[in-house]
């Protein structure tokens, strides 16, 4: 039987100790005290304990990360280096776990206005898996957030190369981290409007662009056919202008993309751009606590000239029912401490079909 994260060792209840730690003994920043501290675990070239000349250290030789030795005494941040490893498992599980810790410390009301929301793993683990990125093929993600797609996919298959853009400075310098960490360059994540910053042609995106909000449509060819279009609309075209003739898509989009009357002349403006393979529904708790929307995530083709589509093609739909959160957000665990979702059967259905059509050719 699932039973929820152990209250108290979750990365949520641990970040709030740390933040009650930090806020009753300094004035300062606790994101910046966590990313200095979670840096410098990660990048030291020698196992030692985490202190201010330590991350100096690391500071110097990392400039991208843009890092900033606390000013607070040398206790504070060996009581914050010690609650960090509670939640910090050695091995492949450190950047999973460090990303749930700064998904929390990135403020929700600026993300949700923003309408950009932390993907969960397991969903991001099955994207790349169906996506099946190969040695030397370039993976980019626009609308990056702290790089965990593109970090999935460098570990999922080795010689991958990446790129990845995000306008949220905080966002950047997390995935710059999780990119040295992994032994990519941090200079593959660039500050920027991933709608407009010129990026390198691609042969894999796979994005969870920001789900609301409006941005200028002028330059999107889709302003045509959709009024007044979201942000997340702009971000599939975006897309697809990154990919070349060919290139594999892999994007979380809301459900009204999918079936809203409003967005008929949407899908058949993509339609024409790309060969749709498959849809797989998540549950509406995949993104709790920050939004319940319900969202979906869409596999395609770039085609190598509009207007391309047949007849006969086939699209596959898979739906999952288990989010792995319950209806406060929280982790619900299997005995095994797996995450508790069915997205494994979901792809046992998927992977055959897209294999067969040609998906990854």
């Amino acid at each position: 039987m699932p039973r929820r994260h152990r209250p108290g060792v979750s990365a949520t209840s641990t970040l709030a100790h740390v933040e009650e730690v930090i806020l009753a003994t300094s004035g300062e920043d606790a994101f910046e005290v966590v990313l200095a501290v979670a840096a410098t675990r990660l990048l030291q070239r020698e196992a030692r304990a985490v202190d201010r000349r330590a991350i100096g250290e690391v500071a110097r030789r990392h400039g991208p990360l843009d890092l900033r030795v606390p000013d607070v005494d040398a206790a504070l941040i060996a009581r914050v280096d010690a609650l960090l490893g509670r939640v910090l498992p050695p091995g492949d599980g450190t950047l999973a776990a460090l990303d749930a810790v700064f998904e929390s410390l990135v403020s929700r009301v600026a993300k949700g206005n923003k309408g950009q929301f932390f993907t969960p793993r397991h969903v991001i683990d099955a994207t790349v898996r169906l996506l099946r990125p190969k040695r030397g093929e370039l993976v980019a993600d626009p609308s990056c957030g702290s790089g965990a797609f593109l970090g999935h996919a460098s570990r999922v298959e080795a010689g991958v190369r990446t790129w990845g853009c995000d306008v949220d400075v905080r966002a950047v310098r997390i995935a710059r981290l999780f990119a040295l960490a992994s032994g990519r360059a941090a200079s593959e994540v660039v500050r920027g409007d991933g709608l407009h910053v010129r990026g390198p042609v691609a042969d894999v995106v796979a994005t969870n662009p920001p789900f609301a909000g409006r941005a200028p449509p002028a330059g999107f060819a889709i302003a045509r056919v959709v009024r007044t279009p979201e942000r997340d609309v702009l971000f599939l075209e975006r897309a697809l202008d990154l990919l070349r003739p060919g290139g594999r898509l892999g994007i979380v989009l809301p459900y009204n993309k999918a079936n809203g009357h409003a967005y008929a002349a949407m899908r058949a403006w993509l339609v024409e751009r790309a060969r749709v393979f498959a849809v797989l529904g998540l549950p509406k708790e995949t993104f709790l606590p920050h939004t319940s929307q319900r969202t979906f995530v869409l596999f395609a083709k770039k085609r190598a000239k509009v207007g391309a589509a047949r007849g006969s093609e086939r699209i596959a739909f898979a739906v999952s029912e288990r989010a792995g959160k319950d209806a406060s957000g929280e982790l619900v665990l299997e005995t095994d401490g797996r995450v508790a979702h069915d997205l494994d059967a979901a792809l046992r259905e998927l992977a055959p079909f897209l294999e067969a059509e040609g998906f990854h050719r």
